[in-house]
């Protein structure tokens, strides 16, 4: 083996362990095809192809894959994000049982659950008023005042 072949397997061995970690890493389908494209460019480095051959093999399978496949992939992959649990909660009115203010902690009934609510505006939101769950962060409701024109 000369150092080229050498070099150019370390490469390719190198691109094909990024790129599949890379993968694993990423929720979608993002660098498959560069792994794919890897692999055939490793072959022809350990048959000492000569090192442009590689590189073209690489670009063109990594191309090819990725112009037949990944509209196909997006397609089965996205998928509309149904809520669930507590991120279902954000829009949904609920009912102030204690008083909260830009200050003061209070507490919110949503359906049958009471959570812990807070705003960030400048008001009192009273005991009784209808809110609208706004964003939740750990374990307690942003809330805001449904005002009687919304």
């Amino acid at each position: 083996m000369d150092t080229i072949q050498i070099i150019m397997i370390s490469v390719w061995v190198f691109v094909l362990i990024a790129t599949v970690l890379l993968e694993f890493e990423s929720p979608e389908l993002i660098s498959i095809w560069f792994s794919v494209g890897a692999i055939v460019a490793l072959l022809m480095a350990a048959f000492n192809v000569h090192y442009l051959w590689q590189i073209g093999a690489f670009v063109v399978v990594s191309m090819i894959l990725i112009l037949l496949t990944r509209p196909l992939s997006k397609r089965f992959m996205s998928r509309e994000i149904i809520k669930t649990n507590v991120s279902s909660l954000i829009g949904q009115q609920g009912t102030i049982l204690k008083e909260v203010s830009l200050n003061q902690r209070g507490e919110v009934q949503v359906q049958t659950r009471i959570w812990t609510a807070f705003t960030t505006e400048n008001i009192t939101i009273l005991e009784g008023d209808l809110v609208r769950i706004v964003d939740i962060e750990g374990n307690k409701l942003l809330v805001e005042p449904i005002r009687k024109e919304d």
